[in-house]
């Protein structure tokens, strides 16, 4: 069987979206895969299983370190890496003493969004920008050395890679057709929202808070459930009111989460149109759809490419819109929701957005690069 070598960014112990069920599952049928995991909280090397614990002070040699630590790295057919740079270079300076096939997995332009972001307040001088955009050049150069780019959507490709030319698989966030929950439909007569994940400036939370505090009728209640409870506390405080139907959480596991999703009706994956949300169907929907609560989503091209009318609640950005969507989910049965919360389901199952389809589309990928196809 041939072998596979992921280099993530993340932690061993993190909630990971695609790599738990993709790689670390269902790949695993067609190729024998490694995990390295970086950590700032170990200052030794740990084998576990096909689990490999790096710390971090040695990422910038990854290749290397691993070789002293009596991993074959010969045995690879193909190494992937995770969204950082310096691991990326390593392991292409590497490429041709080891003859293996080299991968790179971008989860999210966080750099350019931060750096839009950051414009759209305080503008940018002209000298920072040209700074930016050689860092912006350089980076798309390293990624155009490799063998495989894996964005999270063709979508997210055309709109910030189009200067990246080799061969692409999207890795979109998806369903784990092994882990799903039946949704327990509600009986009580207030209508339970949830939202999943972070909040911050940039995600303008604000606008959906002003939708609640516009509602007229009472008859609801929000959770909340995000690792980062500091800016929604802080933000909070400006809504007295809606004080007595919101309940800030976290969820320390995704067995946690899971439960938390199941005890709500609707979950709320709304998010503000620029050209960042506007590429990609927000992870909390697959957090929703999982326990097959349907997802109130901004309506915009790409969730519409994915849901059909039926398969979720579509509504604008926008402060009397949201409230007048919310209004009129309240006002219809719970047992409807589900309906459109299975349909929902089925939908993802259906499509690439199932992560035991998508191993099977990325094996077929990387034995074709692998066999000069």
């Amino acid at each position: 069987m041939k072998k596979l070598l992921l280099i993530t960014n993340q932690a061993e112990y993190s909630e990971h979206g695609t790599i738990t069920p993709l790689f670390d599952h269902y790949l695993k049928e067609f190729y024998k895969v490694d995990i390295v995991f970086i950590t700032s909280f170990k200052d030794s090397f740990q084998e576990k299983g096909s689990h490999f614990i790096v710390p971090q002070m040695y990422e910038n040699n990854i290749i290397e370190y691993l070789a002293r630590k009596n991993i074959d790295i010969n045995s690879y057919n193909f190494v992937l890496v995770r969204n950082k740079r310096n691991l990326l270079k390593n392991v292409l300076d590497n490429r041709s003493k080891y003859n293996y096939k080299v991968g790179f997995r971008i989860s999210f332009p966080y750099k350019s969004f931060a750096y839009d972001f950051e414009d759209s307040v305080f503008p940018i001088n002209l000298i920072k920008k040209f700074i930016i955009k050689q860092k912006i050049k350089a980076r798309d150069n390293m990624i155009n050395q490799c063998d495989l780019f894996m964005p999270t959507s063709t979508q997210t490709k055309a709109e910030f890679y189009d200067h990246i030319t080799i061969d692409m698989i999207p890795i979109f966030t998806g369903l784990d057709p092994e882990n799903l929950n039946e949704h327990i439909v509600s009986k009580e007569d207030v209508t339970k929202f949830i939202y999943v994940g972070g909040i911050s400036k940039n995600r303008q939370f604000e606008t959906i808070l002003d939708s609640f505090d516009a509602l007229k009728n009472d008859k609801w209640s929000l959770t909340i459930s995000t690792t980062d409870k500091t800016y929604i506390t802080n933000l909070l405080k400006k809504y007295p009111k809606l004080k007595s139907h919101i309940d800030v959480i976290s969820a320390i596991s995704l067995e946690k989460l899971r439960e938390q999703v199941n005890a709500c009706d609707i979950g709320l994956a709304l998010m503000p149109r620029n050209r960042y949300f506007d590429t990609i169907v927000p992870k909390k929907a697959m957090d929703y759809y999982a326990c097959s609560i349907p997802a109130m989503l901004t309506n915009n091209v790409k969730n519409h490419r994915v849901f059909g009318e039926d398969e979720a609640f579509f509504c604008e950005f926008e402060k009397d819109k949201i409230t007048n969507k919310l209004q009129e989910l309240m006002d219809s049965p719970s047992t409807q929701d589900a309906k459109v919360g299975n349909k929902g389901q089925k939908k993802l199952l259906n499509l690439k957005r199932n992560y035991k389809i998508l191993a099977k589309d990325l094996a077929d990928k990387l034995d074709n690069i692998i066999k000069g196809k």
